[in-house]
């Protein structure tokens, strides 16, 4: 699995933490022994001074007591000068009931707790030592020691011998130097420690940063793709372009209006495929000025041109010079098809109007010229070339009455009254009405139903309607010996059902596909040009459509129609 940048950064920063929290416990640890360590060497140290010192002291007094001079003075000078020492707090002497003898500072024996110490001492010749904190604060690392027994034989006062042999010598040493060193010590120690805690802290505060990067580079990916999303799901083609013409972005409908691939636009020159000069984007690139709604055609794979319109509008840089442009294409397509469509219900709905009234003032005369002209007919029966200019007449008449039949049907709403038939039904039913036409012209009709739906909602008649006249064009379009093919199939998305006729003749002049609807449009010497029109009113009315493919697919004639009901026309109506 890849991992992706921002996490990535992650993986220093631990190991950064992880560093210093290894560190941290090293440091830790090591502090606490060295401090340990520290101590106890301070404490040994101290210890061998003291006990050095009460050795010096038994020492002297074995000394002193070998002379003639005066004992206890030269003892308590001795003891004075003791305790005079820089690293000697006091020193004193007691006897056996615990009693001062001689000291150095009386002051500093009166709140150590002598004789309670001192009556715990064991018999055996050992020294004893404490820590105490006097009444001033001051800590005093303290030792005691018996005198060991003197010898009789040098006494020279007995009292003197009871008087000291037994005593015990106390020196208190001055634990200022040791505190000073094991202050220095945590003082270090907290040094370094700080030293790693704000290591710590930084890689936290790495780590931070690079949380607040990752999610604020994922809420820019998110509002990327939420953008893009947007941007592709506009109504319009949007580009954006330097101003060498190069295309920098693009959203889907672009490519569809454009007709081009993803690969294909990468970094495209938009020049090959739009006129730069005819839409207006050279004068907005060059001039830094808006172009709105600008109509163009351009030319699809196929050959065919989509009408489109344009709007450009520049991108200008800090210093306000033209760097590039923003282009949205809207396909005109849809509305041209409305506006022609708009346009030929106006004309429609005068004509019908129209029509509608030229219709009943011809229907009452032509049903008298009739009349008269079948009454000619029978009266010119013994006439015979008279007789046949009456038929005529009675013929041309009723081929009026025809037109004007049409037009009424063109004329009149035509509100579908629409029911569930089976459409596969309404095929037959054509094809009866004109396979005796067909056959006499020796032209086959093949059906195909296999994929009807079995009920289908419309109008039976103005359906039939539609399929007699696509079904009549077609016959007349074919010679003897071609084909045609009806059928009726559900569309694969199940959105609508198709009828269609397709036959083998010459199919339709391009340039007349688009007159083929319009009423009075006709090739035909005796057609009246409202088949069509009727059809395609009858197939709007339904809320469906009519397509017209020529020449076939993979051929240079044939012609097919193909009309399209929705399936949920009830819901529609």
């Amino acid at each position: 699995m890849k991992i992706s940048q921002p996490r990535k950064l992650y993986i220093p920063a631990m190991i950064i933490v992880a560093v210093v929290l290894t560190l941290l416990v090293f440091i830790g640890f090591s502090t606490y022994r060295h401090l340990n360590h520290a101590r106890s060497d301070a404490l040994k140290f101290l210890h061998q001074r003291g006990v050095a010192t009460i050795a010096i002291i038994e020492t002297s007094i074995r000394s002193i007591w070998g002379i003639g001079a005066s004992k206890e003075e030269s003892i308590d000078q001795l003891i004075s000068e003791i305790g005079k020492n820089e690293y000697v707090a006091y020193a004193y002497m007691v006897n056996k009931e615990y009693e001062i003898l001689h000291h150095s500072n009386h002051l500093l024996t009166q709140s150590t707790g002598l004789g309670l110490w001192l009556n715990q001492m064991p018999d055996a010749k050992q020294i004893s030592s404490r820590i105490i904190t006097l009444s001033d604060g001051t800590k005093v690392y303290e030792l005691a020691e018996t005198i060991r027994p003197l010898s009789l034989h040098r006494l020279q006062d007995s009292e003197d011998f009871l008087k000291y042999n037994g005593g015990i010598i106390v020196v208190g040493l001055s634990m200022a130097t040791y505190e000073t060193a094991q202050q220095q010590d945590f003082h270090h120690a907290i040094v370094m420690l700080s030293i790693l805690a704000i290591l710590g802290g930084g890689a936290f505060f790495f780590i931070f940063v690079i949380h607040q990067y990752h999610r604020m580079n994922y809420r820019l990916r998110d509002t990327q793709e939420y953008t893009r999303q947007v941007v592709d799901s506009m109504a319009n083609g949007l580009l954006s372009i330097d101003d060498s013409g190069r295309v920098l972005s693009y959203n889907n409908l672009s490519l569809e209006i454009l007709g081009l691939t993803r690969a294909e636009i990468q970094q495209l020159d938009l020049r090959k495929v739009i006129d730069f000069q005819a839409s207006g984007i050279s004068q907005t690139l060059n001039q830094c000025s808006a172009i709105l709604d600008r109509e163009i055609s351009i030319a699809q794979h196929n050959g065919e041109q989509w009408p489109l319109s344009i709007s450009v509008t520049p991108i200008l840089a800090a210093e306000g010079a033209c760097q590039g442009a923003v282009i949205i294409l809207r396909d005109l397509r849809e509305i041209k098809l409305l506006e022609e469509r708009l346009l030929r219900t106006e004309k429609l709905a005068a004509l019908g109007k129209l029509s509608a009234a030229v219709a009943h003032e011809i229907r009452n005369p032509l049903s008298s010229i009739r009349g008269f002209a079948k009454f000619l007919s029978h009266a010119l029966k013994d006439r015979p070339k008279d007789r046949e200019y009456a038929d005529v007449m009675v013929k041309e008449v009723d081929r009026i009455n025809r037109v004007v039949t049409d037009l009424l049907n063109f004329a009149r709403p035509l509100e579908p009254e629409p029911e569930y038939v089976n459409p596969a039904g309404l095929i037959d039913h054509t094809l009866r009405l004109v396979e005796g036409d067909a056959q006499s012209r020796g032209i086959t009709i093949d059906v195909d139903t296999q994929n009807s739906p079995s009920r289908v909602y419309l109008d039976p008649d103005q359906i039939t309607h539609v399929l007699l006249n696509l079904v009549l064009n077609a016959l007349q379009a074919l010679d003897s010996g071609q084909s045609m093919n009806v059928g009726v199939a559900l569309d694969a998305d199940l959105s609508a059902v198709s009828f269609w006729v397709e036959d083998d003749g010459p199919g339709i002049e391009k340039d007349h596909i688009k007159k083929i609807f319009d009423p009075f449009f006709t090739k035909r010497e005796k057609g009246t040009g409202l088949g069509l029109a009727i059809v395609q009113k009858i197939v709007e009315n339904h809320h469906g459509k009519v397509q017209v493919v020529t020449p076939l697919q993979g051929k240079t004639h044939g012609c097919r129609f193909v009309v399209s009901i929705p399936m949920d026309l009830e819901a529609r109506l």
